[in-house]
């Protein structure tokens, strides 16, 4: 089990990428992240920071694109990839059809990280996390990470 489940308070960027190096220090390959909440409340940055953690030093959202793909330089527990899905611009699931999430889910070498969660809703994978963030602030945000 994942100790991190429960609610944060960061208060800053750099706290809230810190709190996902943590978190992205715990995770295990094949493990879907699923990212709620206002535009400009922490999602890209706590990508960002898990990113960070394995080496990925240029990760920006993919809002255009809606998929990248960050190949790992360093394998961590089995973790080769890194993708970021980014749904905000999504009008309906059958955009998804562009990108085969079923085959991205299949991979158990996969971290999959999706912003905009809620445009997916009931198509997401059964085991997943889901992170809300919250503005709480000028740059406080409350971050509430749960295993579903």
């Amino acid at each position: 089990m994942n100790h991190m489940q429960g609610v944060y308070v960061t208060g800053s960027a750099e706290e809230t990428k810190e709190l996902a190096k943590e978190f992205a220090g715990k995770l295990k390959q094949g493990t879907t992240l699923c990212l709620f909440g206002e535009l400009a409340a922490g999602k890209t940055t706590f990508t960002q920071g898990l990113g960070e953690y394995f080496g990925i030093t240029r990760l920006t959202s993919p809002t255009y694109v809606i998929v990248a793909e960050y190949p790992l330089k360093t394998t961590h527990d089995h973790i080769t990839t890194l993708i970021h899905i980014d749904l905000y611009r999504l009008k309906s699931r059958w955009e998804t059809k562009a990108f085969d999430l079923d085959e991205i889910w299949s991979d158990p070498a996969n971290l999959t990280v999706i912003e905009w969660s809620d445009r997916l809703e009931d198509y997401l994978p059964k085991d997943r996390y889901e992170i809300r963030f919250k503005n709480a602030g000028a740059t406080a945000r409350e971050i509430n990470i749960k295993l579903i």
